[in-house]
């Protein structure tokens, strides 16, 4: 009988504990005799994986945000650092979530455990001398975007492009609905994290020219939340009433009744691309972390659905961006969203530019994780 293999894994964001999710959905029909342990969330939780520590509670994005977390990601990190030490894991699986990560990576090869890292850290956006450092501590990178495998390709061999996650999931199939049938005026998406939510919302609600429960109704207007902590902030922060008009983002079929959307950049941009829901992004960050970001990165835009098309990354972008905005942008936001309810050829092209991005994303990477993570194990 061949000996059990312990494999831990760790997913800090929400569209991270998916894609875990379905990672280890494929390696149980692959390998029966795997134990799974997490740090991650509800989805991981739904495969019986053994879940140590709830990453909800460590979900932030932002320097400022990260310092005013710090002892619950310092709690995890040392929970972490307890297991792989008690248990000594066969493979440890790191599904983005990258800071965080990258500390467990190079605590793992310290205790010669071997790591493989799936939707790889955006080095691409501001940090690629620091390739070399992150392939010392990897063994092998799963990438979820073909320009990453390039990218990756010119200091190791040991990356993968896998595919992209999303594009094994029917629920994402674009939306049937013709825009004009479609019931939900605008859909708003703050983001996953607390400090996203509390960046985002407020502003992206004036944006839609919003006071009160009564114009809610009438403009059709719905707020997506990304998992009960997300919820569970909204209530808090909205006015009271208004969790009526809050519908949970993990339900697709009530996105795809969305004619279209303002949303928070991150992995929901892709989403929404592949559901044909056209957007506008709007991001916000606390003034510090911007400050700091603005110096680092080098990319004009931040939003995914704006860095696949195109020779080079955000030569080519879909939707429009305003980052950090100020009351001059909302102003911009409410002409966009106009010229997308009343402009079909500009609406047309946002839709075959996310075609485009559809043929560009293949499916497969939940099984390809797998196979490398199965010929990874001792």
């Amino acid at each position: 009988m061949n000996k059990v293999k312990n494999i831990f894994i760790i997913a800090g964001e929400p569209s991270g504990d998916q894609h875990a999710a379905n990672y280890v959905k494929e390696h149980k029909k692959m390998n029966s005799n795997i134990r799974f342990t997490a740090i991650g969330q509800q989805e991981l939780k739904k495969t019986d994986t053994k879940i140590i520590f709830n990453s909800e509670e460590i979900s932030v994005i932002g320097l400022i945000e990260v310092i005013a977390k710090y002892s619950k990601i310092r709690k995890a990190l040392n929970i972490a650092y307890d297991h792989i030490t008690r248990n000594k894991p066969d493979l440890i699986v790191l599904v983005d979530y990258v800071e965080f990560n990258l500390k467990i990576a190079k605590f793992a090869k310290k205790n010669k455990i071997p790591v493989l890292f799936y939707v790889a850290p955006q080095v691409w956006a501001w940090r690629e001398k620091r390739i070399k450092k992150i392939i010392k501590i990897v063994d092998h990178l799963a990438v979820i975007f073909p320009f990453e495998e390039r990218l990756f390709k010119k200091y190791t061999n040991n990356v993968t492009y896998v595919g992209h996650p999303l594009a094994d999931d029917d629920k994402f199939k674009p939306t049937e609905l013709k825009y004009n049938h479609r019931m939900i005026s605008i859909g708003i998406f703050p983001g996953s994290r607390e400090s996203e939510i509390r960046n985002n919302i407020f502003q992206m609600i004036d944006s839609t020219k919003i006071s009160n429960n009564d114009e809610m109704h009438t403009k059709n207007i719905k707020i997506f939340y990304a998992n009960e902590s997300s919820k569970k902030l909204l209530i808090k922060l909205l006015p009271n009433g208004w969790d009526q008009f809050l519908v949970n983002g993990m339900n697709t079929d009530e996105v795809k009744r969305c004619q279209k959307v303002i949303t928070a950049s991150g992995t929901v941009t892709l989403e929404l691309a592949i559901m044909n829901i056209p957007m506008i992004i709007m991001y916000r960050l606390s003034p510090l972390t911007y400050f700091i970001m603005k110096n680092l990165v080098k990319l004009k835009y931040i939003g995914l659905v704006n860095l696949i098309l195109g020779e080079t990354l955000g030569s080519q972008p879909v939707v429009k961006e305003f980052i950090q905005p100020d009351y001059s942008d909302e102003v911009q936001v409410m002409v966009e969203l106009q010229r997308i309810d009343t402009d079909t050829l500009y609406r047309e092209k946002i839709e075959n530019d996310y075609t485009r991005i559809r043929e560009i994303l293949k499916p497969g990477a939940a099984i390809n994780v797998a196979k490398i993570a199965n010929s990874m194990l001792r």
